[in-house]
């Protein structure tokens, strides 16, 4: 019986030491994690996407974010050293630049937090973005519907044929068609200038080629088109072939989604094309890369 009495304080002892080490291994505070806002309004290329990350924790190991490029995200960016923190909150005010052809992507960001006991908790942010006129060049083909000079149709059979592709690195190209495919040129690079102080020309496009001259001469080559007016599916632009004498004619350019496309119009025509050497895109001067 003594020995029993003995014993009773014993495990009292130890149940109360259970006890506070149970209590002392808990969190003061649940790990929680909030941003604002979760999207952002319509933005512009160059403009800023914003949001303030907001953590409430006993510690924190590691915050980072990833670029989540159509749901593809990317190594991660480590953001840790740059928390604010007060007493068990932390923060992270986040500022990104939207870049050219960001729009023509799903574009979001996803933060990710590690406590001090590993837990780990996620937010995430919308990037929405209004697609620029650069950028309706890229998603899609373009085909010349109407061109007109002084109410005139001069619109051929063969400018009517061919498909526009414009690419994301500057080049371009133009698929001539079968009944139009020929070697008389190597289209090459495109560069394109807003002009808001410019009258009613929005911005301008330019088509920069080699022309042959012979079986191995050849020049450069280049159309300025000033664009008007401007939406994902329709054009108008004007231009000047000032060798022949006609000004301000007037293009009307349609999208269609991207499809079946081959460059010159055969695939003959366009290995006759890349073997001649004096066509080459890197013979273009390079101050044509620039509008003025």
């Amino acid at each position: 019986m003594k020995k029993m009495l003995l014993l009773l304080p014993a495990i009292a002892i130890v149940a109360i030491g259970s006890a506070f080490l149970l209590l002392s291994c808990k969190k003061d505070i649940p790990t929680e994690m909030a941003i604002t806002p979760s999207s952002t309004p319509q933005l512009d290329i160059g403009d800023e996407a914003t949001a303030t990350v907001t953590i409430e924790a006993d510690g924190v190991k590691s915050l980072k974010y990833y670029k989540v490029v159509d749901t593809q995200r990317d190594a991660g960016t480590d953001v840790t050293s740059q928390l604010v923190r007060s007493e068990n909150t932390y923060t992270y005010n986040f500022t990104y630049t939207v870049q050219e052809f960001d729009d023509l992507h799903t574009l979001g960001f996803e933060f990710e937090l590690t406590d001090d006991e590993n837990e780990v908790k996620t937010v995430g942010l919308v990037v929405n973005i209004n697609i620029s006129v650069k950028s309706m060049f890229v998603k899609y083909d373009w085909k010349v519907t109407a061109s007109s000079w002084l109410g005139m149709d001069v619109l051929t059979p063969a400018d009517a044929a061919i498909i526009y592709r414009f690419n994301e690195d500057g080049t371009y190209e133009e698929d001539l068609g079968v009944d139009y495919a020929d070697d008389f040129h190597h289209f090459c690079f495109w560069v394109y200038k807003e002009t808001p102080d410019n009258g009613d020309t929005i911005s301008v496009v330019r088509l920069i080629r080699r022309l042959k001259q012979g079986d191995d001469m050849a020049i450069d080559e280049y159309y300025d088109y000033m664009i008007t007016a401007a939406n994902e599916s329709e054009m108008t632009m004007f231009w000047d072939v000032a060798v022949f004498g006609l000004l301000d004619i007037q293009n009307t350019f349609k999208s269609q989604a991207k499809g079946a496309f081959v460059p010159y119009g055969t695939a003959a025509m366009e290995a006759i094309v890349m073997a001649n050497t004096s066509l080459s895109c890197s013979n273009i001067d390079n101050s044509l890369l620039t509008i003025r």
